[in-house]
């Protein structure tokens, strides 16, 4: 298979596709495994590939449309080119799953979290290139905040879907504001001008009309 090859969608995905969900509820996985053990053997790597003129590489973060119309983002691990028979190879790519704070088990407190927040987890899908639909863009929480990037996302912890654990754990993540709260880029802030550090509008008992008013602020806490 050539890298520069244009890729036309495939019939039939559902041979190899599976969902999130089916991974979750190991229905999927024994059947996965053999399927993968069977064609590796006929396939071919690629560290990237081109999908309707935009390239895509091992790494990349996509947002990925599965055969029941579920869109899902997952993190690019390998691009296989199957030998299906003398005249057809078959590309295919591997996807490590990104689950949201939704898909997270109940005993964890979710007050903290973000919408645009993802937890990378242990699963893997095989799945046909036609399922890619556009490349997202995850990072860290830092940049995020200082990102006008569309499709951007950011991630903080891994989410083991066995064990139903954070990796770091709440605990440990960033603490901002008189509140002790892990930060969230969906609430709105304000800066003091003396300590410089960052204290939620509504701790502070501020509207964001009047926090857009002040030239300088100084927290309860400076003000002392």
């Amino acid at each position: 298979m050539n890298q520069q090859q244009e890729i036309s969608a495939k019939e039939n995905s559902a041979d190899f596709s599976t969902t999130q969900q089916e991974c979750r509820n190991g229905n999927a996985a024994e059947h996965q495994l053999s399927k993968k053990e069977q064609f590796l053997l006929k396939c071919i790597k690629h560290q990237d590939i081109m999908i309707y003129k935009k390239r895509y590489q091992i790494g990349d973060s996509v947002l990925i449309k599965t055969t029941n119309q579920i869109e899902q983002i997952g993190l690019i691990q390998n691009f296989y080119g199957y030998q299906q028979d003398d005249k057809t190879i078959v590309p295919l790519v591997e996807v490590q799953w990104y689950c949201t704070y939704q898909d997270l088990a109940d005993s964890i407190d979710k007050d903290s979290f973000s919408e645009c927040e993802l937890f990378l987890t242990e699963q893997t899908t095989i799945l046909f290139i036609d399922c890619i639909q556009a490349k997202c863009f995850v990072m860290n929480i830092d940049e995020f905040e200082n990102t006008g990037t569309q499709n951007a996302y950011f991630t903080r912890s891994k989410y083991n879907t066995l064990t139903k654990q954070l990796d770091p754990p709440i605990s440990q993540w960033k603490k901002v504001c008189i509140c002790e709260q892990p930060q969230n880029p969906d609430l709105l802030y304000i800066q003091c001008d003396q300590c410089n550090k960052w204290f939620h509008l509504s701790c502070m008992g501020l509207t964001q009309e009047q926090a857009n008013q002040m030239e300088q602020y100084s927290c309860k806490i400076c003000k002392k």
